[in-house]
C-alpha cells in the first residue's frame, strides 16, 4: 500500500522543479529524505544531500541543521557512529546559533540513540532525560513526549532494569493508541515483546511481535519488518522450533541486506548461524557467524560480538574442532570479562541521572513518585552499587541464612556457589558448637 505522506510529497517535489530553487524545495526534499530514512534508505541519503547543499547554497541555516540531523539518523542506522555523532554535532551548533530550543531538544535525542546502538547506555540515557527536560520546558506535543519515553524504556531494557522498561513502554503506548500512531505503535509493541521475551512470557512475546509485524507490513516499513522478523525468529528459537526460526530469520536477512543495514545484518547472521549449528549445518553457520564477527569488530558493537562468540563457541564445540572452540571462548571470556565491567558502571551513572532527573523533575507527570517508588529507585541504586563491589571481588553473602547471590542475582547454598567457581570439593560434617546444639552435650562427647 503506497505511503500516502510519500505520494503528496513526490508530487510537491515535482511541482517545486519546475521553479527556481528555493525553501520550500529544501523543506520538501527534508521531509522526503525522513520519510524514507526506513523505507529506502538509498532514496533518503539523495534526498537529503540535496537539499544539505541547497541550504548552504541559500543561507537556510534551519533547513541545513535539519539535513545534518537526518544524516547522522542514517549514518547511525548503517553503524558509522563517528560520521553520525559529527552531523548531531553540526547540527547542535546551527540550533544553537539560532537559538532553537526545540532543535536542540531533538538534537539530545538523535544523539543519545547514537549512543544507544553504540551500547554506550549511560550516556544514551543522559541524552534522552536532557531531550526530554527540554522539549517539556518549549510545551511540545504529547506524542513528542512519548518518543522520549520509548527511548527511556528501551536504555532500561538493555539493562535488564524489565520493570522500568515496561512503565516507560506503557505510558507511550497509552498516548499512541489514543491518537493512532501506527508508527509509533509498531515501535512500542515490538519493544513490549522484547521485554515479555527477556521475561520469558513466550506467548505474549510472540503476541506483541505479531502486532508490530502486521502493522509494518501496512506501512512497508522494510527496517521495522526485519528488526521483528528477527526477533520472531529468536522467539521460535527459544520455542524449540528451529524449523520456523530459520524461516523468519532468512526473511529479516534478506531485508537487511536490500536497505543496507549492518547492524542488522550483523546480528541476524549471528542468530541464524545459531539456528543453523542446532540443525546441524555447520558450514552454513560458520559462513554466517564469522561474517557476523568481522562487522561487530568493525562497528565496534561489543554486545552483539559477545553474541557471534557465543554462537561461534557453540558452533566448534559441536563440529568437534576444541581447539578453535577454546580460542574463541577464551575471546569470548575476554570480551564478557570487559563488557561487565563496562555495564556495572553504567548501571551507576544510570541510576544517578534518573534520580538526579526525578529531584529536578520532580512536578512533572513522568516524575510524580511517591515516597515508596523514590525508596525503590534508592534500593535499585544500593543494588547495583553492590553488584559493582562484587564484581571487584566481594561476595555477597545473606547474614542470616548463609546463601550467596551469584552473578545473574540469584541466591544459592554457598557450597553450590563454591563448586561452580572454584575447583574445590565440598564435603559435609558438623562441628563441635553445632554438634552440641542439634543433639546436646552427652552425644557429642562420645562422637569424640
Amino acid at each position: 500500500m503506497p505511503n500516502k505522506e510519500i505520494v503528496e510529497l513526490e508530487k510537491e517535489l515535482e511541482r517545486l522543479r519546475q521553479e527556481p530553487p528555493g525553501s520550500e524545495l529544501v523543506s520538501v526534499l527534508n521531509r522526503l529524505a525522513f520519510v524514507y530514512i526506513h523505507l529506502d534508505p538509498l532514496k533518503a541519503k539523495t534526498c537529503v544531500q540535496e537539499a544539505k547543499n541547497l541550504a548552504g547554497k541559500l543561507e537556510l541555516p534551519n533547513e541545513q541543521a535539519i539535513s545534518c540531523r537526518t544524516l547522522g539518523i542514517i549514518n547511525c542506522e548503517e553503524g558509522y557512529f563517528t560520521e553520525a555523532m559529527s552531523y548531531c554535532r553540526k547540527s547542535m551548533e546551527i540550533y544553537e546559533e539560532l537559538g532553537d530550543k526545540k532543535g536542540i531538544a531533538v538534537i539530545h535525542g538523535t544523539m543519545g540513540t547514537t549512543y544507544k546502538f553504540q551500547g554506550v547506555i549511560d550516556k544514551a540515557l543522559e541524552h534522552y532525560h536532557e531531550s526530554l527536560r527540554r522539549k517539556q520546558e518549549c510545551g511540545v506535543s504529547k506524542d513528542e513526549i512519548a518518543s522520549c519515553h520509548l527511548n527511556i524504556g528501551a536504555c532500561y531494557s538493555a539493562l535488564f532494569r524489565l520493570d522500568l522498561a515496561q512503565s516507560s513502554y506503557e505510558y507511550a503506548r497509552k498516548i499512541w493508541e489514543e491518537s493512532g500512531n501506527r508508527t509509533k505503535l509498531a515501535y512500542i509493541y515490538h519493544n513490549m515483546g522484547s521485554v515479555y521475551g527477556k521475561k520469558k512470557e513466550l506467548d505474549k512475546a510472540r503476541e506483541y511481535f505479531q502486532k508490530a509485524l502486521d502493522i509494518r507490513e501496512d506501512l512497508g516499513d522494510k527496517k521495522g519488518i526485519a528488526s521483528t522478523l528477527c526477533n520472531l525468529g529468536s522467539l521460535h528459537e527459544d520455542l524449540g522450533d528451529n524449523e520456523s526460526a530459520q524461516d523468519f530469520l532468512i526473511r529479516s536477512l534478506e531485508l537487511h541486506e536490500e536497505i543496507g543495514n549492518m547492524r542488522g545484518i550483523a546480528y541476524t547472521c549471528s542468530c541464524l548461524g545459531g539456528v543453523y549449528t542446532v540443525l546441524g549445518r555447520f558450514d552454513e553457520a560458520e559462513e554466517l557467524i564469522i561474517r557476523s564477527l568481522e562487522i561487530t569488530r568493525k562497528l565496534k558493537v561489543n554486545d552483539w560480538r559477545i553474541l557471534g562468540l557465543e554462537k561461534i563457541t557453540d558452533l566448534y564445540e559441536a563440529k568437534g574442532d576444541l581447539k578453535k572452540a577454546l580460542m574463541y571462548s577464551r575471546e569470548l571470556k575476554t570480551c564478557v570479562e570487559e563488557h561487565m565491567n563496562e555495564k556495572s558502571m553504567e548501571k551507576i551513572a544510570v541510576f544517578q541521572v534518573q534520580l538526579e532527573t526525578d529531584k529536578k523533575e520532580r512536578e512533572a507527570e513522568i516524575y510524580r513518585l511517591k515516597n515508596e517508588e523514590l525508596s525503590n529507585m534508592n534500593d535499585q541504586l544500593r543494588d547495583a552499587l553492590a553488584d559493582v563491589k562484587r564484581l571487584q571481588g566481594m561476595l555477597p553473602i545473606c547474614s542470616n541464612c548463609k546463601k550467596v547471590r551469584d552473578d545473574d542475582g540469584y541466591w544459592r547454598q554457598i557450597e553450590s556457589y563454591i563448586s561452580d567457581h572454584s575447583d574445590a570439593q565440598i564435603t559435609h560434617g558438623i562441628c563441635p558448637e553445632c554438634m552440641i546444639k542439634l543433639y546436646g552435650k552427652d552425644f557429642a562427647q562420645e562422637q569424640k
